[in-house]
């Protein structure tokens, strides 16, 4: 389909950047990137079709579609933030100041209900059933869908966010889309579905990447999280307030998660370039590395990821 108006704001003034391919799979493919020049969204124009974007989901190989058996680090020390998020003691509080691993966490509800759409084999909503939510799930993949609940998680379901109508009305406590609304074909569908099913007082968390990173600017078409051609759109926080608001939210907050988008681009420009066989992914002395600048970034608001809370007006 050819974007004739822009998804936020409704302009026809759009500039091409650049023509590229998947990186993450190598899955063959050119797809043109532009940018809204009055708000600076950045989509796929044409947008490719579902049957073209499946391809580009692996269900063997894509992230959030496998359990992991590891128990790095990364995992372990992630697992024991989230447990300790509401009621953390010293070492989870001394923790939390310097590692933000624990993104997008819903604010404590007592039976609260959440659903996580996009929730791949249900890693969160396990935690989150643990912490004393009725965890609900939507996942596109089946054999997500299938590890999920065989993990115990029995309320999540195979299908897409159009499938957030079948929900009663004013029924969740809190609604979470983390690293989902970039590779929707309408976010504003969505959002409007959501605001619906959401309780007067509910949250919605949204996290997704950032156009205005300093990152992506430095990376240009090897950044990873542009992550062509599965995120269909590339939001930053002013754009993305401005949605939110056209869907009947007010913005609560918006803070900045980065983890790997450096790491990651120039292991792109590597591979691009064959410099080398040199694999940075999964190397602890990577992260320390450069988690001090990604650390920095996110303070003075030019992280690599934001999660943007809102609420209902």
């Amino acid at each position: 389909m050819k974007n004739r108006k822009c998804a936020v704001c409704g302009s026809s003034d759009f500039v091409n950047l650049y023509l590229t391919h998947d990186r993450m799979f190598g899955i063959s493919g050119k797809y043109r990137v532009k940018k809204c020049k009055k708000c600076l969204l950045l989509f796929i124009d044409p947008q490719p079709t579902t049957n073209v974007l499946s391809q580009h989901y692996p269900s063997k190989k894509y992230y959030s579609y496998t359990v992991s058996q590891k128990r790095n680090i990364f995992g372990i020390l992630r697992n024991y933030l989230v447990k300790n998020y509401y009621n953390p003691n010293f070492v989870a509080s001394i923790f939390a100041k310097f590692v933000k691993n624990v993104p997008a966490m819903p604010s404590y509800r007592e039976n609260g209900k959440i659903l996580d759409v996009g929730c791949g084999t249900g890693d969160t909503l396990i935690l989150l059933q643990e912490l004393g939510w009725e965890a609900y799930g939507i996942e596109i993949d089946k054999n997500a869908v299938k590890a999920a609940r065989e993990r115990g998680l029995t309320h999540v379901k195979l299908g897409t966010y159009k499938d957030i109508f079948k929900f009663p009305d004013n029924y969740f406590d809190s609604i979470r889309l983390y690293h989902v609304i970039e590779h929707l074909d309408d976010p504003i569908t969505c959002l409007k579905l959501i605001h619906k099913k959401l309780k007067k007082d509910g949250e919605l968390i949204l996290g997704t990447p950032n156009y205005s990173s300093l990152i992506s600017k430095i990376f240009g078409k090897y950044w990873y999280n542009l992550d062509v051609p599965r995120h269909v759109f590339v939001f930053s926080p002013s754009n993305l307030k401005t949605l939110v608001k056209k869907s009947g939210f007010k913005t609560d907050e918006v803070e900045f998660c980065s983890a790997g988008g450096n790491t990651n681009s120039i292991q792109y420009i590597i591979n691009a370039w064959r410099i080398s066989k040199i694999q940075l992914g999964g190397k602890f002395w990577i992260f320390l590395l450069f988690y001090p600048i990604e650390w920095i970034l996110d303070k003075i608001g030019l992280g690599d990821i934001f999660i943007l809370r809102v609420s209902k007006k």
